[in-house]
């Protein structure tokens, strides 16, 4: 299974229009995403991300098919941090170990090219499968923002996950 990141573009619009219109799929993604969005919305969310200094934004390709998207966000070069994220978009392309895998690489570069020293994530409590690859990653548990999403419902918790450079 051939892998790679590369930068998000504006063509990736349409795949990034399904993958958001399945509730599924962005159910513990961006709040930005859970109501119904056009191809119109995601072509500008995109270009907002090439414009913003702070982002790295990659497509994941897996054997050349688009499969979602990761990178970095919020990266302070003053406290050498970052937000990691990831979104598996196409379904068919879940449990398969495609977070890990892209997680590697954004690592990788946030720690070897950018010199972060701490890598940090946000988690819905309920994405067990995400909680799983980022533990895999290395990642661990600093603590818990209480009630913090509400989906289905019902409040919960999201958790807080770093790894520092070693």
């Amino acid at each position: 299974m051939g892998l790679v990141l590369t930068d998000l573009e504006v063509a990736h619009s349409e795949e990034f229009t399904g993958w958001i219109a399945n509730k599924e799929v962005v159910k513990y993604s961006l709040s930005a995403f859970l109501p119904d969005r056009d191809e119109c919305w995601v072509r500008s969310f995109i270009s907002s991300l090439k414009d913003n200094p702070t982002t790295w934004d990659q497509a994941i390709v897996c054997d050349g098919t688009v499969v979602g998207y990761c990178g970095l966000a919020n990266i302070s070069k003053l406290n050498r941090s970052g937000e990691y994220y990831i979104m598996i978009g196409d379904p068919k392309f879940w449990n398969r170990g495609l977070g890990t895998l892209a997680g590697k690489k954004v690592l990788e570069f946030g720690f070897a090219k950018l010199g972060l020293h701490r890598i940090w994530l946000t988690v819905s409590e309920l994405n067990y499968g995400g909680i799983k690859s980022y533990e895999n990653l290395g990642f661990i548990e600093e603590g818990r923002m209480k009630d913090a999403c509400f989906r289905d419902g019902k409040f919960h918790d999201k958790i807080v996950m770093s790894i520092i450079d070693s």
